[in-house]
């Protein structure tokens, strides 16, 4: 009788072949290499045709295990978080509105370029480099945030913004490399400030 032999399909074996390339990755980084940051360096919100619009600068710096994370196939989820509030004395300032504007970023291995999908709209972009990507990241231009007729002439209203990576929710074995080794998650502290009507 005869067996045929078994190799896997070529989705379980690049399954693995990522989780063995994270895996080095993770161990072979030197700890104090591997820290990344991101900060929102800049933030205001500006008043046009009634739409209130968001321009910020951001410090998007991957560690490296993001980076080689990201070489090796894994797609990076990035988040701009952004809340109006409005300002109480004594009482928890409620959200007038919330905001995640999410992107995508990916690299593909066949065209050697990197993809940044924005999630929200559907635009997609391509570039030559990881730094190239970061750049058009960094600067978030004229985006809306909320029609001003949801605020209150009356009323005064603080700005909150942060900014945020982090691997692709997966599943399987690369779950527990995720679980395992957060060096590729990134948060900004929140950045507030008064919005001036």
């Amino acid at each position: 009788m005869q067996h045929s032999r078994h190799n896997g399909s070529p989705a379980l074996r690049r399954t693995a072949a990522i989780l063995v390339a994270l895996v080095l990755a993770v161990a072979l980084v030197p700890r104090a290499e591997a820290a990344g940051f991101v900060q929102v360096l800049k933030a205001s919100m500006s008043l046009r045709d009634g739409v209130w619009y968001l321009d910020a600068d951001v410090a998007w710096s991957p560690s490296e295990a993001a980076r080689e994370a990201l070489d090796s196939g894994v797609t990076l989820d990035v988040i701009l978080r952004v809340a109006v509030s409005e300002r109480r004395r004594f009482l928890w300032d409620p959200d007038v509105a919330e905001l995640e504007q999410r992107y995508e970023l990916q690299y593909h291995a066949l065209t050697q370029r990197f993809i940044l999908r924005n999630l929200n709209s559907g635009q997609q972009r391509t570039f030559a480099t990881l730094d190239a990507a970061l750049r058009a990241l960094s600067e978030v231009r004229q985006l809306p945030v909320l029609d001003d007729a949801l605020l209150d002439d009356d009323e005064q209203y603080d700005v909150g913004l942060k900014a945020e990576m982090d691997m692709k929710q997966l599943g399987g074995p690369l779950a527990l490399i995720s679980f395992l080794w957060n060096d590729w998650q990134l948060e900004s502290e929140w950045e507030r400030w008064p919005l001036q009507r």
